[in-house]
């Protein structure tokens, strides 16, 4: 697993433990978020055991020839995204409006078969606006690079994509799992967003940990603003802990 992997785990570990130091502020006025509350462990929980299966593999080492595929493809959208954005500046075209959309902060998340759907759109859309783009840098190799990624990647698309849905696999890799992380975090900062108002020391202490990829900000049992339960409260509501290295 690579070091972006590695940091964003220990960021959605801290966000994981602030939200059980802070679960009865939040719980009492947004019951539903639970649901994501929960998702998040389980996405950690299975981010542990990829980590396990790895052993002591160097985070350098190149990912599986699935990760590789989709690394390479979401890079190639991203460079004519780009172009679709500069051209809505000049000319809205709501018919491009969903390409333009699918910036890196959307494509990452988004695995498998729906990766598939948004870089096959992305790669139409650019077949047919080839000459507007081309007045914005985006050149045929840059929509041929596109294409041969898709090419690659769609084989690959469907393997263990259900499992890593669910974020409890072992056969998941550790891109798989980061990309459950961000989607269920990108849930959470929504719902946060809605509670700032109510609470916004809670939303800090969010912040705080959203920003960090340290994993021992949090003081074990220190009890946090707002009547926090603690970590010695708490108990194994904290989910997995970190391990040397994370």
């Amino acid at each position: 697993m690579t070091d972006h992997e590695q940091e964003y785990a220990k960021m959605a570990r801290q966000v994981y433990r602030t939200l059980t130091d802070q679960r009865p502020q939040w719980e009492a006025r947004s019951p539903a978020m639970v649901a994501d509350f929960e998702q998040l462990n389980n996405f950690l929980q299975s981010y542990d055991e990829v980590s396990n299966r790895q052993g002591d593999k160097s985070a350098k080492e190149p990912a599986d020839a699935r990760d590789q595929a989709e690394q390479a493809a979401e890079a190639a959208a991203g460079r004519i995204v780009r172009g679709f954005r500069v051209l809505q500046l000049s000319v809205h075209n709501p018919g491009l409006a969903e390409v333009a959309s699918y910036t890196p902060d959307v494509l990452n998340p988004l695995h498998g078969q729906e990766l598939l759907g948004a870089l096959n759109t992305i790669a139409s859309a650019a077949d047919g606006a080839s000459a507007l783009l081309a007045n914005e840098g985006v050149t045929a190799e840059h929509i041929k690079t596109l294409t041969d990624a898709v090419a690659v990647y769609e084989p690959l698309a469907s393997l263990n994509n259900s499992t890593a849905e669910q974020g409890n696999s072992l056969n998941s890799t550790a891109r798989q799992v980061v990309k459950g992380l961000r989607k269920v975090l990108r849930r959470l900062d929504t719902r946060m967003d809605n509670l700032r108002d109510d609470v916004p020391s809670l939303g800090q202490a969010y912040n705080d940990a959203r920003a960090s990829a340290e994993a021992g900000d949090l003081t074990e049992g220190e009890k946090g603003p707002d009547g926090g339960i603690g970590r010695a409260a708490a108990g194994n509501a904290f989910g997995p802990e970190s391990k040397p290295g994370q």
